[in-house]
């Protein structure tokens, strides 16, 4: 089993596992509901785990006095780990948050500008605020000004029937027959269950990064710091 099967090839694996006719004419009146399920499962999956292998990164060019920006559609804004500005040849962090302290500093409201930005947030209309707003455009030759955000994506749309799941099809379906099997009273709906929940474990315990170790601290992976802005200046013209 993998990812990427196609809704169609996903009905025909849902039908099997809930003992349902492969016929088309008998589900004829239920595949709405099947899809529905299917659709909903995956769902609940995604937003359950930040699964790595649905990790992107999605940049944005800042513009001279733009306080606000729109966010990339197929990423999901609450989603987001991490922010950073491309700044003085390295990226930085994007600190989260700005509070009332930090348009004391620098007010937003009145136009101050300054450089480089230091902070983010989400807008009540769920665009991107950066502070302090820039007194500068993006540089796309040199990526002074790109911002990168790193974070979840969107599902890909589940509905016609070569469309493709974004997950494992096999943990999508013994999720769905489990609940299938539990509401029609078969005495098996319980070890659906258990397998769909190994197969979860197994999946996430996959996912995750394994540590790793020297004896004796000899070849220890050496890690780039992060360059991170620690004060303000201002930007000369």
């Amino acid at each position: 089993m993998a990812r990427g099967t196609t809704l169609v090839k996903l009905l025909d694996l849902y039908r099997a596992e809930c003992r349902l006719s492969f016929n088309p004419a008998h589900n004829a009146q239920d595949r709405d509901r099947q899809v529905a399920h299917i659709q909903r499962t995956q769902d609940w999956l995604w937003e359950d785990f930040d699964w790595p292998l649905l990790r992107v990164e999605r940049t944005l060019n800042l513009q001279d006095g733009q306080r606000y920006y729109d966010f990339p559609a197929d990423m999901h804004i609450d989603r987001i780990s991490k922010a950073e500005v491309f700044y003085d040849a390295a990226y930085c962090l994007l600190k989260p948050g700005i509070d009332a302290e930090h348009y004391t500093a620098y007010n937003s409201d009145l136009d101050e500008r300054q450089w480089p930005p230091q902070r983010w947030r989400i807008s009540e209309d769920e665009q991107v605020e950066i502070w302090p707003i820039p007194d500068g455009s993006a540089n796309l030759t040199t990526l002074e000004g790109t911002v990168k955000f790193t974070g979840i994506k969107n599902l890909s749309p589940l509905v016609a029937d070569t469309d493709r799941a974004d997950l494992d099809d096999r943990l999508i379906i013994l999720f769905c027959a489990a609940e299938y099997l539990a509401a029609s009273g078969a005495k098996d709906a319980n070890l659906k269950l258990d397998q769909a929940n190994k197969r979860y474990a197994k999946l996430r315990g996959a996912q995750m990064p394994r540590k790793r170790f020297s004896m004796f601290g000899v070849g220890q992976p050496q890690d780039r710091p992060k360059r991170i802005p620690f004060a303000v200046y201002n930007k000369t013209t």
